[in-house]
């Protein structure tokens, strides 16, 4: 069988053969350790785990792809991904098997070992960081339900309350609070307000079809394209007073980020959005006065 098999998209640490395993106590250890056809079986199986480790762990820092969509769920769910795969590996190391095997490979001092426990203690800190992440996100979690479920006026609401949430996570988060990881977080989140104005752009019935904007009633489409673009400067204000906020406390942690990733696709859809805005204006103008029949037009 494969030792590296799937296990919730992590890995299943191989074990020893049948025919090698032994009592898990000290004296066994000793006797395996001493004898070399034994000690090279659990060497070998502890040099497979050290592969099988590095590459869970080079998983972790996930470069963001520019042309990444994603929202702040899929950040959510890649942690929380991530905790289940170092607790998998976490809790297998409790196992018989394994700990007979990292008890007889420290009997030998073998050079094996020095490595292992680079890798072991990698592997806890990545538990850790992972834990703690999850911890943080999940409390930000229900701030982001209108940015999936609600319309651009709903998340107007619930923007105070997000901001406020992610600047505690800069401040007191012990590891997601660097820039690359809350610059992350924060595109993400730009991300998904962006699709939900989309959305409401183009349905004029929330949750219904979407409609072509010429076949869309004028009077409602420029009310939704107006509250995208109020959406637009609240949310930049928002970060920008929170940044100025942190700014009066030099010696704290700075909204620091990467404005340009953070803001740039929203600023070009605000953009977008300002030139229909004014062009269906100009049309409703020119319907209402045709309704109107004014004399000699």
């Amino acid at each position: 069988a494969d030792a590296v098999s799937s296990l919730q998209g992590g890995i299943e640490l191989r074990k020893p053969e049948k025919m090698f395993l032994i009592e898990n106590k000290q004296h066994a250890y000793q006797r395996a350790a001493a004898d070399p056809d034994v000690l090279i079986v659990y060497e070998t199986v502890m040099e497979e785990w050290i592969v099988q480790c590095e590459k869970l762990l080079a998983e972790s820092d996930h470069q963001e792809d520019p042309d990444d969509n994603s929202g702040p769920s899929s950040e959510f769910e890649f942690w929380r991904n991530r905790m289940a795969k170092f607790n998998s590996v976490a809790e297998q190391l409790k196992q018989r098997e394994c700990k007979c095997v990292i008890g007889v490979v420290s009997q030998s001092k073998s050079k094996v070992l020095k490595r292992w426990k680079s890798v072991d203690n990698m592997i806890t800190e990545s538990l850790n960081e992972a834990k703690d992440n999850v911890k943080y996100l999940s409390a930000l979690e229900k701030y982001t339900e209108p940015l999936y479920t609600g319309t651009p006026a709903t998340i107007i609401e619930c923007l105070p309350a997000l901001m406020n949430n992610a600047k505690m996570m800069l401040t007191i988060a012990r590891y997601y609070g660097t820039s690359s990881r809350m610059t992350t977080l924060f595109v993400k989140l730009s991300n998904q307000i962006i699709t939900n104005c989309k959305n409401s752009i183009m349905r004029p019935d929330p949750g219904g079809p979407a409609v072509k904007l010429w076949d869309q009633d004028i009077a409602g489409l420029l009310d939704r394209l107006k509250m995208v673009i109020k959406l637009h400067d609240i949310h930049q204000g928002l970060y920008k007073a929170t940044k100025e906020k942190l700014a009066a406390q030099p010696k704290g942690k700075q909204f620091d980020f990467n404005e340009t990733l953070i803001f740039g696709k929203f600023d070009a859809l605000t953009k977008r959005v300002q030139k229909l805005h004014d062009m269906f204006t100009t049309v409703h103008q020119f319907t209402s006065l045709s309704l109107h029949n004014v004399e000699g037009m």
